[in-house]
């Protein structure tokens, strides 16, 4: 799965998040060990305790140790959780270094923190409706994991909120609704010595109109993972809403969740997934993947993953194209396998991306598919994945076995003649 997991960086690069170019090691692995989930410095509890001059409370060799795998502090002291009245933290695979870098980010705080301190949210709704004179009741939502602890109403002025002395100690998400659609910030977090957050919503009139909505261009990135003897893959899509109003789709009334658009889907595919996604927000048939969540006006990148695993002699994929596609590049390793495409025309040639051109990747484009049209894929295995080093370690066992039995059963042969 690493191999994919690096062709998915390089196509999907606009998924890279800068955000972090000017913080520390420390702050940054803070975020990205998740430590902020779970902690604040100098804010009072949350789910974990308040981390407020923990380097003088614990030894440098037992920080490390919770870091690193708080099992190893449970098992010194003979105690699980080790804090009363919290949840046992888990094993969030912190290197030692990592965690060294952790550790000198929460000290250097203590200048930079004032204890008990709050939090401001200011906010603004940037209005593309028709309605540009509306005015919003914004809801503040106080998250403690995924349950609503607190929710709080504040009105907008001139399309402006600003809320002060809030909490630092929780996870916040805003919420407010136009058109009978709800707009809502992903729940996010105060830094340890972050005091103000800036918050926007855009909204837009409501529209079903499906004409507005297009495929610009897909990818079907293909690997081989030999020791598994897997085929994995990593579909992703570029959709653009061309209109200025967000689409919102169809939904009956037994049907919770809004169609807003659908992608044609391969049976018999193993370890769906989708990265960067909740699950929630992607419906899965037999044939099929319903995006729910409407699409404002621009472009949305959505991905999924999976694996199949590889017959002997050939591997057979098939599905139903349900969108027309302006663009399909499917990227393959033929040093590894070889791809048939059967019944549409394509162009092929080498990838033009360096860091897959060495691995001896080739690309097929495939120009405006259209729906209702069938892409059959068929796999087989190069011959150099036949003579791997234990398949000539077997077929020689089976040739020198077979000589064997000849040479004996020769010998009685003779012996029974004479």
């Amino acid at each position: 799965m690493i191999r994919l997991s690096f062709l998915i960086l390089i196509l999907i690069f606009c998924l890279i998040n800068n955000s972090f170019s000017n913080q520390s090691e420390g702050e940054k692995l803070f975020v990205q060990k998740k430590c902020i989930t779970c902690h604040v410095v100098g804010r009072g509890r949350f789910v974990g305790p308040d981390l407020w001059n923990v380097s003088d409370r614990y030894s440098k060799s037992d920080l490390i140790k919770w870091i690193n795998n708080p099992e190893n502090i449970y098992e010194k002291y003979g105690k699980k959780p080790y804090n009363q009245g919290y949840p046992p933290m888990p094993n969030m695979n912190v290197s030692t270094s990592e965690s060294l870098k952790i550790i000198s980010y929460l000290k250097s705080l203590k200048k930079n923190i004032s204890k008990e301190s709050t939090v401001s949210l200011k906010g603004k709704i940037n209005n593309f409706s028709n309605d540009l004179n509306k005015e919003y009741e914004v809801n503040i939502e106080s998250v403690m994991a995924d349950k609503v602890l607190k929710s709080d109403l504040v009105k907008t002025k001139d399309g402006f909120f600003n809320i002060k002395d809030l909490k630092g100690n929780i996870a916040y998400r805003v919420k407010i609704f136009h058109d009978g659609i709800e707009y809502s910030t992903d729940k996010f977090y105060y830094m340890p010595d972050e005091m103000n957050k800036d918050i926007d919503l855009t909204v837009y009139d409501a529209s079903q109109d499906k004409k507005s909505i297009k495929i610009s261009s897909a990818h079907l990135v293909v690997s081989y993972d030999e020791d598994s003897d897997n085929l994995l893959f990593a579909e992703i899509y570029n959709v653009i809403n061309i209109s200025k109003e967000i689409y919102i789709g169809y939904n009956s009334r037994l049907e919770q969740a809004r169609k807003i658009i659908q992608f044609s889907k391969f049976k018999n595919i193993e370890n769906l997934a989708f990265p960067h996604r909740s699950q929630d927000t992607l419906l899965v048939e037999d044939d099929k993947i319903i995006e729910s969540i409407p699409l404002p006006p621009g472009p949305r990148r959505i991905v999924f993953t999976y694996n199949k695993p590889m017959d002997f002699f050939n591997t057979k994929l098939e599905k139903n194209f349900i969108n027309k596609i302006d663009l399909l590049t499917i990227i393959v390793p033929e040093s590894k396998i070889k791809l048939k495409i059967k019944d549409l025309e394509f162009t092929k040639k080498m990838s033009q991306i360096d860091e897959l051109s060495k691995e001896s990747y080739m690309t097929y484009s495939l120009k405006d598919v259209n729906q209702g049209k069938k892409l059959t894929l068929i796999f087989n295995k190069n011959i150099n994945q036949f003579l791997s080093p234990r398949i000539i370690v077997f077929l020689s066992f089976l040739f020198i076995s077979f000589v064997i039995i000849y040479i004996i059963l020769k010998k009685g042969l003779l012996r029974t003649k004479k």
